[in-house]
């Protein structure tokens, strides 16, 4: 039950960091900053409670996650900052992006691991 919350978590949070870097306003990109910020507290919950069932059984593979998820969520924060700014750059996106992609990757990989399953 709480790998689907996980998951959904990640999806709303991706939602609301599109659609915050996106809008033209800095007030508008506050909005979704606030938004974004519940994602994090769910991700962060249900973090720790899915990081307690995992880490005997893959604790580098764990640990790895553990840290790519708060650096992207350090990533994120900057870039909403820089994006209030308008100091947002194509490095600091490209950066984002390929952190995501990391975390990702390696939640599945974590997934797989342990069940022997992809999905």
């Amino acid at each position: 039950m709480v790998l689907p919350v996980h998951i959904l978590s990640w999806l709303w949070l991706m939602l609301m960091v599109i659609l915050g870097l996106t809008r033209q306003t800095a007030k508008s990109a506050n909005r979704y900053l606030i938004l974004s910020r519940l994602g994090y507290l769910a991700l962060i919950i249900t973090g720790v409670y899915l990081s307690t069932k995992t880490f005997t059984g893959a604790w580098l593979l764990t640990s790895l996650k553990a840290l790519l998820g708060l650096g992207t969520i350090g990533l994120i924060e900057v870039a909403f900052a820089r994006r209030q700014e308008s100091r947002l750059t194509p490095r600091l996106v490209s950066l984002l992006v390929v952190g995501i992609v990391l975390t990702v990757a390696v939640g599945w990989g974590l997934h797989w691991t342990l069940t022997g399953q992809w999905f």
